[in-house]
């Protein structure tokens, strides 16, 4: 059966609204584009096209609609041979649009094996690759941290932001030296990145940095580096690190004296109250 025949399964919405699916024909055409393989695969992929350039619901749907079927555990080679394809179609001369699809995709049945390819879209800021790749790859698994780490250094503006935050995501300890420059940035967004990685990777070591720049903060990031200062007090707490967490507290309620910051003080009774 072509290509062309076996997307024909894939509704065609009346207007905005997709109006009768028939299951049982979506099934079949996902279990046609399996046996088909790489052939059919690609001439899917080649159906779509750059958004407001046509019409591609049936390709995209299809290819979406495989995506799901092969992504449970128990279809593990059906996975591996869909995403490889997939995968390696990233390289081809494509839409970045095009290719966002793909990395969406493979978000949901790619597994370690297809990191590589996604990995250099991470530092590529237009049509929010960057995010897609940065999504797809933590949605494989802490073993793709090795991506982000290496991408980190040749990103800059929303790239830089968005590994940042995956990075704080994985709880890359081998990252540490990169959360502590951010916190030294002229951008806000990237300091409390770099704050929240520091929070999340929840070193005693760390926690005077935390709070001495939560108190250089102004407005928004104050509160915001504040909430850190407390979350790392907890998982101090969880970890044993009682006396630590206590000197968090402690600091906090010395150190916010105006009367705006009475719940922060409060709030810093509260945590001292419960180490006890």
């Amino acid at each position: 059966m072509k290509t062309i025949e076996i997307i024909q399964a894939f509704p065609q919405p009346d207007g905005k609204i997709l109006r009768t699916i028939d299951k049982d024909a979506c099934e079949q055409a996902v279990v046609d584009i399996l046996k088909g393989g790489k052939q059919i695969v690609r001439e899917i992929v080649d159906l779509i096209l750059e958004p407001g350039n046509g019409d591609d619901i049936r390709p995209r749907h299809a290819l979406h609609a495989t995506a799901i079927r092969v992504g449970g555990k128990e279809r593990k080679m059906e996975r591996k041979e869909f995403s490889s394809v997939l995968a390696g179609m990233l390289t081809d001369d494509r839409p970045l649009a095009v290719k966002g699809f793909i990395i969406r995709q493979l978000q949901i049945c790619a597994g370690p094996e297809q990191a590589e390819k996604i990995a250099p879209f991470l530092t590529n800021p237009n049509e929010h690759i960057y995010e897609y790749a940065a999504q797809a790859l933590q949605a494989i698994g802490v073993g793709t941290v090795v991506h982000f780490r290496k991408a980190y250094p040749d990103a800059s503006g929303d790239c830089r932001l968005t590994i940042l935050q995956a990075l704080g995501v994985l709880e890359d300890k081998k990252s540490r030296e990169y959360f502590l420059n951010a916190v030294e940035d002229k951008d806000l967004e990237i300091r409390l990145a770099g704050m929240w990685g520091l929070m999340k990777i929840a070193s005693s070591k760390d926690m005077g940095v935390l709070l001495s720049q939560s108190e250089k903060e102004k407005g928004w990031g104050r509160i915001k580096a504040t909430a850190y200062c407390f979350e790392l007090a907890e998982k101090l707490t969880v970890k044993g690190q009682k006396e630590e967490a206590g000197k968090i507290y402690r600091q906090i309620k010395n150190s916010r004296k105006e009367k705006a910051d009475n719940y922060l003080r409060q709030s810093a009774d509260l945590g001292i109250s419960l180490l006890k």
